[in-house]
């Protein structure tokens, strides 16, 4: 469990004090128009830049005082457009650093549709393609050290996960990470730009503007129509009669 205690940075980009818990088995999603800092949130919640004031504890103790080699195996982050450096084989690329069992490997290849591409190098794969097998590689740092039926599968920070993907792929990649996130106790924090999809998979909802978390709650507190209209400048409408209470979203004509 991750847990923030008027945590934020004073030096641009800033990102006003917040308090906060991210728990096991759920998916949160951080939302806001461009600039909000939700990149910026993203890695400090990766403790790659520390807190400048206020605290953050991951299992109680503070990120400070986590060594490097035992912090990455409680929690991984995948960046915007991460790009492999040298010509490994896909399934060499997700091996790195972990040395995990080829079972799992050869789950995760499953999990994202990535099998067929086993033995592709991921220098001549798509961007979609090179982006579901980063995510791929975050979830099998995290899995690879984790004892199975752990009540507490680490902490998967994903940077706008679905930028390159098609509508089909967007979709089964935020089901799998609810399937993740449910079945290895995982905490899943997602950066989406697309608000239907956060309404949709994400349990909880940040929503940031110019750097302040203005809200936070179920998605169908946080992404209501007039708020939303009025951090982003946009003119939308409300799609109405949506199973479960989970609000859409649509520009207005």
């Amino acid at each position: 469990m991750l847990t923030l205690h008027q945590a934020g940075l004073i030096t641009t980009p800033t990102i006003a004090p917040l308090d906060g818990t991210i728990r096991p088995g759920e998916l949160l999603a951080i939302v806001g128009p461009n600039g909000a800092g939700k990149s910026t949130l993203l890695i400090m919640l990766s403790g790659f830049r520390p807190a400048e004031q206020g605290e953050l504890h991951l299992d109680g103790k503070s990120l400070n005082e986590w060594p490097i080699a035992e912090l990455a195996n409680r929690r991984a982050l995948v960046a915007q457009q991460e790009l492999p450096g040298f010509d490994w084989q896909t399934n060499e690329l997700l091996s790195l650093g972990s040395n995990p069992a080829k079972s799992l490997v050869a789950a995760l290849l499953d999990d994202l549709d990535l099998t067929h591409l086993a033995k592709r190098s991921v220098l001549s794969l798509s961007g979609g393609e090179r982006q579901r097998v980063m995510i791929a590689r975050g979830a099998c740092q995290l899995l690879s050290r984790c004892s199975p039926g752990a009540r507490d599968g680490g902490i998967l920070l994903l940077d706008e996960p679905t930028s390159a993907l098609d509508i089909g792929q967007q979709q089964r990649l935020m089901r799998q990470l609810r399937d993740w996130a449910a079945q290895h106790h995982m905490a899943i924090v997602c950066v989406l730009h697309d608000l239907n999809l956060a309404s949709t998979y994400a349990d909880r909802v940040w929503l940031l503007h110019q750097g302040q978390r203005i809200d936070h709650g179920l998605p169908n507190q946080v992404l209501n129509p007039a708020t939303i209209a009025k951090i982003y400048a946009a003119e939308l409408q409300h799609i109405e009669g949506v199973p479960h209470g989970k609000p859409l979203l649509a520009l207005a004509p």
